[in-house]
């Protein structure tokens, strides 16, 4: 059966042929979910562009169930979840301090990759805790503490998802405190981490105060965990669907990165994202009003053959590749690279490690990122 819609898009085995359809109306009105669904490239950009379209409803800046903890005072500070002049300037902050040279990036990948990698027992865990280690690493934190890092992360991000529990928000409220308190120390110590660059930028920059530097600083591993965590589990999936392809790989590691794009095009781990009508504005010929939410569908968006000719051809020797999955406009990621080189390297390791390569996943994790569970 197709999904109910494409918020359940996100956990179906197969959404692409319901994102086909959803290309047919490429900017519509869902009365069920009550919001706008933008589907087509076009307008998926369109949208991302926008100045009227923010990230967060001008009278929710925060989600309701998060005030008054360290989970809501992080959330509300990461460039993520901000517009405004003051995202600007740290936005430019975050983008500089991420310019990391390419070999730093490979090296820690290409480290704990190998010191993580599991057999088949293990390979739900690895999928988060690669992106973790490795992102921890980069950021300064000790070898010894990124164990701990990865389960306050954890809390934090289960505290955020749609529908936690107050418990759970409550776990999330003490794991922010304590990461906030770790990296702030960490931004105060010698050492030349994306933590000491964030700073060393934002302070180049300037107007961007103390606390945004720590909650942006958390925010790549904010970031990170279940977004990166999709996309190597989605990679695993695509060569275990492609015995072929994947013996390729196995004698050929240099497909590796242009298999990785590929995935991000054609099974993107976000696969949608959302938008915030905060002035009447008109796009795609639709006159919009304040107060209008859209959901931006960039599974379907990736897929249209105006943005990709032949898109259901999964190849990475594409060369003409286009893709939304890292967004458009002023809230475009600029991490793409260091994603991309820990998928990369996440894969090449299970490819030395894995002697039973999974045909399919067990099924997806009830998230809003679509990552495969594989036991």
């Amino acid at each position: 059966m197709q999904p109910t819609d494409p918020v359940a898009a996100v956990t179906h085995p197969d959404p692409n042929p319901y994102y086909a359809g959803l290309r047919q109306r490429a900017f519509h009105r869902d009365e069920a979910l009550g919001l706008w669904v933008a589907a087509g490239a076009e307008t998926a950009m369109a949208v991302l562009a926008s100045p009227a379209c923010r990230v967060r409803p001008l009278a929710e800046p925060v989600p309701r169930p998060l005030l008054g903890g360290a989970v809501g005072e992080l959330f509300g500070r990461l460039v993520r979840m901000t517009d405004g002049d003051a995202q600007a300037r740290a936005k430019r902050a975050v983008a500089a301090a991420l310019d990391v040279p390419a070999e730093t990036v490979e090296g820690e990948a290409r480290r704990w990759s190998a010191a993580l990698a599991p057999d088949r027992t293990r390979l739900d865990a690895f999928l988060f805790a690669l992106q973790m280690h490795v992102v921890g690493a980069l950021l300064g934190f000790a070898p010894d503490r990124l164990p701990e890092i990865a389960e306050r992360m954890r809390d934090i991000v289960t505290a955020i998802a749609p529908g936690a529990t107050p418990e759970a928000i409550g776990r999330g409220h003490e794991a922010a405190a304590g990461m906030v308190a770790l990296t702030e120390a960490l931004i105060q110590a010698r050492g030349d981490g994306l933590a000491r660059r964030l700073r060393d930028a934002a302070e180049r920059e300037g107007g961007v105060d103390a606390a945004a530097v720590t909650a942006n600083a958390v925010g790549f591993l904010f970031q990170t965990h279940d977004a990166n965590a999709g996309l190597l589990g989605n990679a695993v999936v695509a060569l275990g669907a492609r015995p072929e392809l994947r013996r390729a790989v196995m004698s050929h590691r240099a497909l590796l990165p242009g298999l990785v794009q590929e995935v991000l095009r054609c099974d993107p781990p976000a696969q949608n994202t959302r938008r915030f009508v905060a002035e009447d504005t008109d796009i795609a010929g639709q006159a919009l009003r304040t107060g209008d939410a859209i959901l931006v569908v960039i599974a379907a968006a990736n897929r249209d053959p105006a943005l990709n000719p032949d898109p259901d051809r999964f190849d990475p020797d594409r060369t003409d590749r286009r893709l939304l999955t890292f967004g458009h406009g002023r809230h475009a990621c600029p991490g793409d690279a260091i994603a991309t080189a820990i998928a990369v390297a996440g894969l090449d390791a299970l490819l030395d490690r894995l002697s039973d390569w999974p045909e399919r996943p067990a099924g997806y994790r009830p998230s809003p990122v679509r990552i495969p569970r594989f036991l």
